[in-house]
């Protein structure tokens, strides 16, 4: 009997370690800094992933690297994907798949210190020179009518730029570039409105992990469903506002 009852628990231990051992363990890379991402873990989107993959039982990182550097590792299976990026990215990095639910609405906007101007789209860069973060795609494609365009590696850089008065406008993503703004310290810096690009952000994941891009679709439309999608948006986001 004892012995009947110790292969039982050997069995029930043996599948639930290989239960253990199955499920995902992914690598998301970012380049975004808060609120959307943090090095604490304190972004939205540090949150959202928290919850989504708390409720699909499977472990996640988030690592900060460069854009271009975030999307070109994920690209060749390097790293397991990255937590956001814009529609149609999987047409010219052909590895990766689109996790077919908006993650979240993005709005990159122009930051100056002197202009003053409402924006119509890219032919209103032409007289000047313009700072974008190499790596944020949609907007190194928008800018190619500026006068000249210098790519850096990270948004501080880009507001450092601002300040030493290298380049006439700055282009990032408003939240972001809000934070970058205050803790920067630059004074007389404005935002010129309206945005210059708006759209949707995506999850991708290589190919390799295809057979889980439809489970990660329909647990963030629970999350919709239920509301806590939502919940942690606000929470998060009027926090970093405060």
């Amino acid at each position: 009997m004892l012995y009947r009852m110790f292969i039982i628990a050997s069995c029930c231990l043996f599948l639930t370690e290989m239960s253990i051992a199955a499920a995902p363990s992914l690598v998301l890379n970012t380049s975004y800094t808060a609120p959307i991402t943090a090095s604490d873990k304190s972004g939205v989107l540090d949150f959202f992933y928290k919850e989504l993959f708390k409720r699909l039982g499977w472990k996640f990182d988030i690592q900060y690297l460069p854009a271009e550097r975030a999307l070109t590792n994920a690209d060749r299976g390097i790293d397991d994907g990255d937590v956001c990026r814009i529609f149609g990215l999987d047409k010219k990095y052909t590895n990766l798949v689109r996790v077919p639910e908006v993650l979240m609405q993005y709005e990159h906007v122009i930051f100056t210190r002197k202009l003053d101007f409402k924006v119509t789209g890219p032919d209103d860069l032409k007289p000047y020179d313009v700072g974008v973060v190499k790596g944020w795609k949609i907007i190194e494609w928008n800018t190619k009518t500026a006068r000249s365009v210098t790519l850096v590696d990270e948004g501080e850089q880009l507001f450092a730029m601002l300040a030493d008065g290298h380049i006439d406008l700055g282009i990032i993503e408003r939240m972001t570039g809000m934070m970058h703004a205050r803790n920067s310290g630059i004074k007389n810096i404005r935002v010129l409105e309206p945005a210059f690009l708006t759209g949707d952000w995506y999850l991708y994941l290589h190919k390799k992990h295809r057979n889980l891009v439809p489970i990660i679709a329909d647990e963030i439309r629970r999350m919709k469903d239920d509301g806590s999608h939502q919940r942690i948006f606000d929470t998060v986001l009027k926090r970093f506002r405060d």
